[in-house]
């Protein structure tokens, strides 16, 4: 028969044994828990580097395309100033190209007019072709001229350099003569005309 103390000893090595079983396990639990941390943790911390490198291959890549933009940017300012000079420089080629004969004929007349037995006729034929001619190069350029008798007085293309009085009420601010010429370049006054306008007295 099994004493008391003895049956008494077993039960508490019995409860110690599961009591000792369940740390155990609960320890198990616990470090296989932290090895799936630790792993997780190296997963993200590889993912983390990832990211990281393509953010610094992103920004090495913005940097080298900045530094791009601004050489273009810089070449397109150089370029675009070189063709505003050039533009300057050479713009009025096609002007003076077609002035040329215009200079030829008036050192012509001139040459000609240096002769004793000249024809007087002659000079002024040749010096009115030689207007001519420039007034349809002026024309081809875009060079109005305003010089129209007996229109309305207009202080965008008129100066007024006379006033004459005029009973004739019809007549009031009209232009009746045209002491210089005046000029208009593509719809822009380059010179307004001197002119000698009427105005009505009573």
């Amino acid at each position: 028969m099994i004493k008391k103390e003895d049956f008494i000893s077993e039960l508490k090595k019995k409860k110690l044994k599961n009591k000792d079983d369940s740390i155990e396990k609960k320890l198990d639990y616990s470090y296989k828990k932290i090895k799936d941390l630790k792993e997780k943790l190296v997963c993200k911390n590889k993912k983390i580097d990832f990211f990281l490198k393509k953010i610094n291959n992103l920004e090495k890549n913005i940097y080298d395309l900045n530094l791009r933009n601004i050489a273009d940017i810089d070449n397109i300012r150089k370029r675009t100033q070189n063709s505003i000079e050039k533009i300057h420089k050479y713009s009025l080629k096609k002007v003076f190209t077609d002035l040329l004969p215009v200079i030829d004929n008036l050192k012509s007349a001139l040459e000609i007019s240096k002769k004793k037995d000249i024809d007087i006729k002659v000079t002024i034929n040749g010096i009115y072709l030689t207007l001519k001619i420039l007034l349809s190069v002026i024309d081809k350029f875009g060079v109005s001229i305003i010089n129209k008798k007996n229109v309305d007085f207009n202080t965008d293309y008129h100066q007024a350099m006379f006033i004459e009085k005029t009973s004739d009420k019809t007549l009031d601010n009209k232009v009746i003569d045209i002491l210089q010429d005046g000029y208009i370049l593509n719809s822009r006054l380059l010179r307004p005309a001197m002119v000698k306008v009427l105005k009505y007295k009573k």
